[in-house]
């Protein structure tokens, strides 16, 4: 009787692991990957946005306008030129993903709108390699289909990878590399991005730093490759209030600061 008993529990136990394979294939569908945080392509620089709705940025000069020329050839790339996939991959942050048994994949499909460009599609694509994570986002779309806009790598956990973003659909070099580290519970998060696209900005690059234990929780560093200048930069996302160092242009190792209505101050 009691071998009976055995017998009927093993097959329970197998008939149970087979159901489990069946919906889990190589066990992947249990392993879906953290998407990859808003600012790893899409870092806030508002802050540096000359149309401000009380319109004192437009009026300001001196040292915020000094920070907000440099950050504005990043801000301007990213949020311009590269609208379309850096939008697209904010449409997927929030979306929910399925996985796809017959391609072994996590997708996340969504619409979204581009101001002054249109409507668009987007079919983000996770391939998990144990620890690892390919990222592939496909865009369709006001004259493109299944474009791929966008390629990357994680970590399953989304603490840290990379991010490559292309020209366009009639010149598909990459543009943008970014790499990129974010600690969610310490709100602490860094991306660095670099020019890939020939001419004078090749090389240059842009790190942006979020740190929610600091006053000045915000803050970039740039190398210009042309001119050979470092910029360094932090500010208030909340108080607004910054400050900027640039030896080469201000000449001298100080950092030069503004208030909160943008006008230069003495820094404490």
């Amino acid at each position: 009787m009691k071998k009976s008993i055995g017998i009927f529990l093993a097959a329970l136990v197998l008939l149970g692991s087979c159901t489990k394979d069946d919906e889990q294939p190589n066990g992947q569908q249990s392993e879906k990957p953290t998407m990859p945080p808003e600012t790893s392509m899409a870092p806030d620089m508002t802050m540096f946005d000359d149309q401000g709705s009380e319109g004192s940025r437009e009026m300001a000069v001196g040292n915020w306008a000094y920070a907000a020329i440099n950050v504005g050839v990043y801000s301007t790339i990213l949020y311009s030129h590269l609208a379309v996939p850096v939008t697209a991959f904010k449409a997927t942050v929030d979306a929910e993903a399925v996985y796809n048994e017959s391609q072994e994949l996590w997708v996340w499909e969504k619409g979204f709108q581009v101001e002054g460009k249109g409507s668009y599609e987007v079919r983000l694509t996770a391939d998990v390699d144990g620890q690892d994570v390919t990222w592939t986002g496909y865009i369709s779309g006001e004259g493109v289909n299944n474009f791929v806009w966008f390629t990357g790598t994680s970590k399953l956990n989304g603490e840290m990878g990379s991010w490559e973003l292309y020209e366009s659909p009639s010149s598909s070099s990459v543009w943008l590399s970014n790499t990129w580290e974010y600690d969610q519970e310490a709100t602490k998060g860094t991306t660095t991005f670099t020019v890939e696209k020939e001419g004078e900005n090749k090389g240059s690059s842009i790190t942006y730093e979020v740190d929610g234990s600091m006053d000045m929780d915000r803050s970039v560093m740039i190398t210009n490759v042309s001119s050979g200048d470092k910029i360094y930069v932090n500010w208030s996302k909340e108080g607004s209030y910054g400050r900027v160092m640039s030896e080469m242009h201000f000449d001298d190792e100080l950092y030069h600061c503004w208030d909160a209505s943008l006008q230069d101050t003495q820094c404490e």
